[in-house]
């Protein structure tokens, strides 16, 4: 199988849920901005939550996805509760 190569950035502010463009989508990573500590990402497939990342710290912090990356069979839903944003790269 071959690896896919045109991944996509999109930009997941603070206290919003972002739909990525594309329906059917794998997420490869999340690049995450945290002002505080406790605050939420979550990576959803239209309700159904597939995982959460949950700051310890503020800072800044790269979450790389294995393999191919999360498949979204209907659509990647990317939500940062308040004091965290997020850069969802995706393909």
């Amino acid at each position: 199988m071959a690896m896919q190569y045109d991944v996509k950035g999109a930009t997941c502010p603070a206290s919003t849920a972002t739909t990525l463009p594309m329906g059917r989508v794998r997420v490869k990573g999340l690049a995450i901005s945290a002002l505080t500590a406790n605050a939420t990402v979550i990576v959803a497939d239209n309700v159904t939550t597939l995982f959460t990342y949950t700051a310890t710290i503020a800072g800044n912090m790269n979450l790389t996805i294995p393999g191919e990356g999360v498949l979204c069979q209907t659509s990647a839903i990317i939500t940062c509760s308040a004091g965290v944003s997020a850069v969802a790269f995706y393909g």
